[in-house]
């Protein structure tokens, strides 16, 4: 291989732009860079309201609409990424709201709605972030990175949906465990707490709730998870060698 494949080999290399380009570092990148730093400010949430929805004062009449002038870097709490109804992705601390529609102004493609019992952000201006991305190598470095994880995201989409429904729910946990960053948790307790509903989990894997309690309670008698007052747990060792299993045969 020359020099030059090599170069573009690590110029896209997924390790590196995860290391240096990653979303927990887009925030001061925006805020603190030397050029260009963009105004900002650190907004909460409560839990079933949505972010991108904001009501609008006409006189005698309120309307609510889209907003589409900002974007929000979730420091802490979950969000539904949705469309027509259907739980499209999960968003957590690190992602961004809003960032799918970075270039369209007048209208957005998803909603988003809070689960956690509250979502703290940090909210820019999107026309800012825009003209900052365009103008800043580091920009691009951090849009390709965005660019990236939500392919990574389609594949792993693309991949559940041919599985059979037991697949679907394990490999669907697991992802979001991940995603969630509970995966290397250092726990006294068997199992950790998965604070993803059953409701938007079995909207997650587009299977309807009876089928995704049917499998999680199957999983139960193989000790994978527990369900205690609607709320699941998982065994982080059993779900681990549970996959191992799964893509040895995929």
């Amino acid at each position: 291989m020359d020099t030059y494949t090599d170069a573009i080999k690590n110029l896209y290399d997924i390790t590196e732009i995860r290391e240096y380009f990653n979303f927990s570092k887009f925030a001061g990148f925006l805020c603190t860079n030397d050029i260009m730093p963009i105004p900002h400010e650190t907004v909460s949430f409560k839990k079933n309201t949505y972010p991108l929805r904001e009501t609008i004062h006409t006189g005698a009449e309120e309307d609510e609409r889209v907003d589409t002038e900002f974007i929000y870097i979730i420091e802490s709490g979950i969000a539904t990424m949705e469309k027509d109804n259907i739980v499209l992705d999960i968003k957590a601390s690190d992602d961004i709201v809003g960032f799918s529609d970075l270039f369209t102004f007048n209208s957005s493609n998803y909603s988003y709605k809070v689960i956690s019992n509250a979502m703290t952000v940090v909210k820019f201006n999107k026309a800012h972030v825009v003209d900052k991305l365009l103008n800043t190598q580091e920009g691009y470095l951090y849009h390709y990175s965005y660019t990236l994880r939500e392919r990574q995201n389609l594949e792993f989409k693309e991949r559940i949906r041919r599985e059979k429904a037991e697949s679907k729910v394990i490999l669907a946990v697991h992802h979001l465990l991940e995603k969630l960053n509970l995966l290397n948790l250092k726990i006294s307790d068997l199992y950790t707490s998965f604070p993803i509903t059953m409701v938007t989990l079995a909207n997650y894997v587009h299977l309807n709730v009876n089928t995704v309690s049917t499998v999680l309670h199957n999983l139960m008698k193989l000790g994978v998870v527990k369900i205690d007052n609607k709320q699941i747990f998982v065994n982080l060792e059993k779900i681990e060698a549970y996959i191992v299993d799964i893509d040895r045969h995929y």
